[in-house]
C-alpha cells in the first residue's frame, strides 16, 4: 500500500514535532509535510489536494476552514493533537463526510490539578495575604471575616460545567476534599459514574446558584459561545470564583471584568482568551484576585508523551481501513 499523506497544520517547532512521533510514527505508512501559518490560501489549499490526514493545530493558530476541507479529495481524517477542534469547521467536514477526531484524556490530569489549584489560591485569599504581607501588612485581623475571608474547598460547593474526561478529572480530585459537586451535561451520566465520583446532577441555573467554584469543561460549539455573560453571572452566588480552562469565547471577558470589579465575584482563573492573538485588549489584565495563564494548563512532560499514541491509534486506523475512534463531528 502506498504511503499515506499527513499535512501538519500544527504551528509547534518542526524539530519537537519530529522527537514526539519518534519511535510512534511508522515512516513506511505515512509522510508527513508542514503547513505554514504564514502560507496563503492558495498555498495551503495546493498542499492539501492529496492529503489524506490533516492534523490539526493544537494551540489554534493555524486555523482549517471551509476552503481547506473542501480543496482535499482524498481526505480521509482530520485528527487532533489534543481535544480543542473549534478551529476545524465541523460543519464543511461533515458535510464532505470526513471524520474529525480528538484525543479525549490527555489533558484531564494536568488541566484538574490547575483547577483545584486555582480554586485554592482563590478561595483561601493567597493573594490578598501576600500582597500586605509583602507590604509589610499584618493582616491576619482582617482575614477573620469576609470578604478575605478564607474557605475550606471542603465545605464548598463545587460546580462542573461540562463534565467529560476533564471535567470528571477535576471531580475526582475533588472528592478528596470532601466537597460536594454539582456537574451540568449535556447528557446525563451514568449511575455508577455519578456515584463514584460523588456527583450530583443539577440545571445549569441551579449550579450557577449553588457554586461556591464553578468549572468551565465545554467544547466551544456553536451552542457554548456566550453561553457564560452578565445575566449568568449576576446568577452566580457573591463570593464565587469562576474558572475558565476551557474555551475563551465560552465565558463573556468583559461581563466576568465588571462582576470581579463590583465585587459581586471574589476571584476567577482564566488560562483561555477570546483573543489570544493580541492579549491586550482582555479586561482582565490588572485586575485583583485573577489568575491569568497563558493556555497553559495542559503543559507537561506527561501531556507530551500521551498525545503520539493517541493520534499514532487514529492514524494507523486510517491506513489499516477502520474507522477512527473519538470522531466528533
Amino acid at each position: 500500500m502506498n504511503k499515506l499523506k499527513i499535512v501538519d497544520f500544527s504551528t509547534l517547532p518542526e524539530e519537537l514535532v519530529t522527537k514526539m512521533f519518534e519511535g510512534h510514527m511508522d515512516y513506511s505508512r505515512f509522510k508527513m509535510v508542514k503547513a505554514d501559518k504564514d502560507s496563503s490560501m492558495e498555498e495551503k489549499c495546493e498542499l492539501v489536494k492529496e492529503a489524506d490526514i490533516i492534523l490539526s493545530d493544537p494551540v489554534h493558530f493555524n486555523p482549517i476552514p471551509r476552503k481547506i476541507i473542501e480543496s482535499a479529495k482524498k481526505l480521509k481524517l482530520i485528527q487532533c493533537y489534543t481535544i480543542g477542534f473549534d478551529d476545524i469547521d465541523i460543519k464543511a467536514a461533515r458535510e464532505q463526510g470526513i471524520p474529525v477526531a480528538n484525543s479525549a484524556g490527555i489533558l484531564s490530569k494536568p488541566i484538574a490539578e490547575y483547577t483545584i489549584m486555582a480554586a485554592l489560591y482563590l478561595i483561601k485569599s493567597i493573594e490578598y495575604a501576600y500582597s500586605e504581607i509583602k507590604n509589610g501588612n499584618w493582616v491576619q485581623q482582617q482575614l477573620m471575616t469576609p470578604p478575605e475571608q478564607p474557605l475550606e474547598l471542603g465545605s464548598s460547593t463545587l460546580g462542573i460545567i461540562g463534565c467529560g474526561s476533564i471535567g470528571q478529572e477535576v471531580a475526582r480530585q475533588a472528592g478528596v476534599f470532601g466537597t460536594r459537586i454539582l456537574y451540568h451535561n449535556r447528557s446525563r451520566l451514568d449511575e455508577t459514574v455519578e456515584r463514584r465520583l460523588g456527583l450530583e446532577y443539577s440545571s445549569f441555573e441551579d449550579i450557577l446558584s449553588s457554586s461556591d467554584v464553578l468549572s468551565i469543561n465545554v467544547p466551544l460549539t456553536e451552542e457554548t459561545r456566550g453561553m457564560i455573560g452578565a445575566e449568568e453571572i449576576a446568577l452566580m452566588k457573591k463570593g464565587a470564583v469562576l474558572i475558565n480552562t476551557a474555551r475563551g469565547g465560552i465565558v463573556n471577558e468583559q461581563a466576568l471584568a465588571d462582576a470581579l470589579k463590583s465585587g459581586h465575584l471574589r476571584g476567577a482563573a482564566v488560562d483561555v482568551f477570546e483573543n489570544e492573538q493580541d492579549i491586550g485588549v482582555c479586561p482582565l489584565i490588572g485586575l485583583e484576585n485573577v489568575i491569568l495563564t497563558p493556555h497553559s494548563s495542559a503543559i507537561s512532560p506527561e501531556t507530551l508523551k500521551r498525545v503520539p499514541p493517541k493520534v499514532m491509534e487514529n492514524l494507523n486506523r486510517i491506513y489499516e481501513g477502520k474507522p477512527p475512534l473519538r470522531v466528533v463531528n
